[in-house]
């Protein structure tokens, strides 16, 4: 009876010492969804810090624990979309952030253990996010604008980021650093007449080939905007600009205008202008003095535009 009961002690310790070898690793894998959640952080506030730089505080007003908040980010970036992933790319959830809510810029949430895929759309003006259910189908379209027969061109930045929950550990911090998906056309005519009115059309100002729409993944656009194309904002008595969603590295711009003693309607039209995404196309020059032959316009490709630069316009 001694020996039996010897031998069954031993076999204990023999068991326990090998279900000791088998001890979680430093780096576990998620454990296993029991419904727990776990908190995430996500910022953009260092993207948001470049695109703008920050005033004195004087003439900022800071949000709740000190993240992002001010309406100077209007015109820069004032709309946030934050779009959530599983592992298997189907959609979890989508959060949309103005630059009126105190924490713009920065979200906390929590989440179930599991590998996630966070997608954030930061937009001057609000954007239609259209087939979302699952990550590699998502689209980002500009919606209709007043105009007829134009859509609104907001500047659009896209970015995203991988990330494990685990549930061990203090709670992390995901920063997003979105990018520049669309380009910019600024037309400066030096000596176009005053507009009478506003919202006074007699100068109009086209550029094609646009489109409205774009897949996140493969950068695939679609929905093209009939000729004559998008129609550029007239911004002063001599600017006009737009945003502009193209893959074409050369566009066709249109300038409509009224014959100064006629008032008969003239256009000018230039092709083979350069384009780049993430770049700014400027041109300027005289529709009714035109100087150094040709088109009359110089034409240029202002590459600081792509690092966030501010440049007045």
């Amino acid at each position: 009876m001694r020996k039996l009961l010897l031998a069954v002690a031993v076999l204990s310790i023999v068991l326990f010492a090998c279900k000791k070898d088998k001890a979680p690793t430093d780096t576990p894998n998620p454990p296993a969804n029991n419904g727990e959640r776990f908190p995430v952080s996500f910022s953009v506030t260092g993207f948001l810090q470049k695109l703008e730089q920050l005033p004195n505080p004087s003439g900022r007003e800071a949000g709740n624990n000190g993240n992002l908040r001010d309406s100077a980010l209007a015109g820069k970036v004032s709309h946030l979309y934050y779009l959530l992933y599983n592992e298997s790319g189907q959609y979890v959830k989508g959060i949309h952030q103005s630059a009126d809510d105190a924490d713009f810029g920065s979200l906390v949430d929590t989440l179930p253990a599991n590998r996630y895929t966070i997608t954030l759309i930061a937009a001057t003006d609000p954007v239609e996010i259209v087939d979302t259910s699952f990550y590699y189908g998502l689209r980002i379209r500009m919606p209709d604008a007043p105009y007829p027969m134009n859509v609104s061109a907001p500047d659009i930045f896209v970015g995203g980021a991988y990330f494990t929950v685990t549930g061990y550990g203090p709670a992390q911090t995901v920063a997003i650093w979105p990018n520049r998906i669309v380009g910019r056309v600024e037309v400066n005519i030096l000596d176009a007449p005053e507009a009478s009115w506003p919202g006074d059309s007699s100068v109009l100002i086209y550029t094609s080939p646009a489109y409205r729409s774009i897949n996140y993944i493969n950068g695939y656009v679609d929905e093209q905007i009939p000729d004559p194309g998008i129609v550029l904002k007239r911004n002063s008595r001599t600017n006009f600009s737009t945003q502009l969603l193209s893959p074409n590295s050369e566009l066709t711009v249109t300038i409509v205008y009224p014959d100064k003693i006629t008032g008969e309607r003239k256009v000018k039209e230039m092709r083979y202008v350069p384009f780049s995404r993430g770049y700014r196309t400027v041109m300027s020059g005289n529709i009714y003095n035109p100087l150094g032959g040709g088109t009359g316009f110089a034409i240029s490709l202002d590459t600081t535009w792509y690092n966030y630069a501010n440049v007045p316009f």
